[in-house]
Parts: C-alpha cells; sequence; structure tokens
C-alpha cells in the first residue's frame, strides 16, 4: 500500500479506507483482496499519471497539445486496465458473497442418537401459541440450546407449527450464530462491494484531473494528429 498520502488523488481510493469498512479485521481482510488490490493500484497509478503530466509540462519541445495526447493516451491505456480490475474485484467478491448465504441458508440436519427426542420438542413447541413459541425459541438462542434448535429447524417446518419464512428467519439465524467469522466475512464482502460501487467510479474524474483534459478533448487532438500522419504518408504517383 503507499506509504504516503498523495493529495492530488481523491482519499476515497486510498486503500487504507478498508480498515474503516465493517466487518474488517486481520482475519478477514484477505477475502476481499482483490478489490484491495484494485483501490491500490489505482491509488498509485493516478499519481503516477499527475507526476507524467508534470514531467510533460517541462519538456520545452512539446507543445501543449501534445502534453495533453501524449499523457491522456497512457492515461487511458490505464484507466481501460484499472476498469477491468475492478470489474474482476467486483465479480470475485459477489461469488464469495452468494456461496456464504448459500452456507448461511442451508437446511439443517438433525442431530443424530437423539430417537424421539426431537419429534416430542417439534410436538411441544408446536402446540404452544406463537406467544409462547416465539418466546421458546429466542430463549433457546439465548442459552445456545443446540438441542432444542436442531430438533425444530432440522425437519420441516410444519412439525413445529412454524410458517416457512419463521423457519427460515431461524434457521439463519441459527447458522450466524454457530458462524460468527463467517457472519464477519459476509459482512466485509458487503461492505467492499458497496464502496466499489460508490467510489471506483471516482477513477475517471481522477484520471481526467491528472491528465489536466476530459476525454473528449484528448481524442479529437488524437484524430488531428493521425489525419497529420496520414497526410504525410505521400505515395508516388503511377
Amino acid at each position: 500500500m503507499p506509504q504516503q498520502v498523495d493529495v492530488r488523488v481523491s482519499p476515497s481510493l486510498h486503500p487504507e479506507t478498508f480498515s474503516g469498512l465493517d466487518g474488517y479485521n486481520s482475519e478477514t481482510v484477505k477475502f476481499v483482496a482483490d478489490a484491495l488490490s484494485a483501490f491500490n493500484d489505482a491509488y498509485v497509478t493516478i499519481g503516477k499519471i499527475h507526476d507524467a503530466r508534470a514531467f510533460a509540462n517541462r519538456n520545452p519541445t512539446w507543445t501543449d497539445e501534445q502534453r495533453t495526447l501524449i499523457v491522456g493516451k497512457e492515461a487511458t491505456k490505464q484507466q481501460d486496465r484499472l476498469c477491468n480490475k475492478f470489474d474482476a474485484a467486483r465479480a470475485n467478491i459477489e461469488k464469495g458473497a452468494q456461496h456464504i448465504e448459500g452456507e448461511l441458508s442451508r437446511p439443517l440436519k438433525e442431530r443424530a442418537g437423539l430417537g424421539n427426542l426431537n419429534q416430542e420438542v417439534r410436538g411441544h413447541v408446536k402446540a404452544l401459541n406463537p406467544t409462547d413459541r416465539t418466546a421458546l425459541l429466542n430463549d433457546a438462542f439465548q442459552t445456545n440450546d443446540v438441542d432444542t434448535l436442531q430438533a425444530v429447524l432440522g425437519a420441516q417446518p410444519f412439525l413445529s407449527g412454524l410458517s416457512a419464512p419463521e423457519h427460515a428467519h431461524y434457521l439463519r439465524r441459527f447458522h450466524e450464530g454457530q458462524n460468527p467469522q463467517l457472519v464477519d466475512r459476509l459482512t466485509l464482502m458487503r461492505s467492499a462491494l458497496t464502496k466499489i460501487e460508490r467510489d471506483a467510479p471516482l477513477l475517471f474524474r481522477e484520471v481526467e484531473k491528472a491528465v489536466g483534459a476530459p476525454p473528449a478533448i484528448v481524442n479529437g487532438i488524437d484524430a488531428a494528429n493521425e489525419a497529420a500522419l496520414a497526410a504525410l504518408k505521400i505515395e508516388p504517383a503511377a
């Protein structure tokens, strides 16, 4: 990562901003490494474009248009490369987040060896009124009563008097309680995706600022330059 802050580049692109994202810690950061690398690359590269423009401005043999064209064409190549890197990072993180979502919603199997106890637990829960049923399940979560929770959540919802949405809610809550590391990982992945959507587009503004001209100006100079070069190719008469 950059060792110093470059005041010429938006601080929103600095990779250190990842440390403030929800779910960030030394264990979860590796799961958003692609995004971290993309932001780091963008931050450093934009600084180098500023440097290139500064060097170009000190070259007395170039006109302003030449400076804009030379720096602008290289900046466009770097911008395209960085866009691809951001897109790949977003795709990889989205894929990882979807996998975790699946893990936190997967069906739960009954705990083996409990015999008829599972059925008795479900029968008892089903016989309760909705308020008492909710209270019982909340108490089971608070006391980490895994046997009761697996008995209820390891079978079809109606066997315990639950609706499908209620069952899905409690199942997700169970998995989250049993796998806090997955929750942290998913939280950071979602935060990173939000950051990419919000801050990666700053790349275009920052590159334009570093070049000192918008893409339309660079393209116009490039077109005029190519036309002039083409006109210099004089073919011999037949």
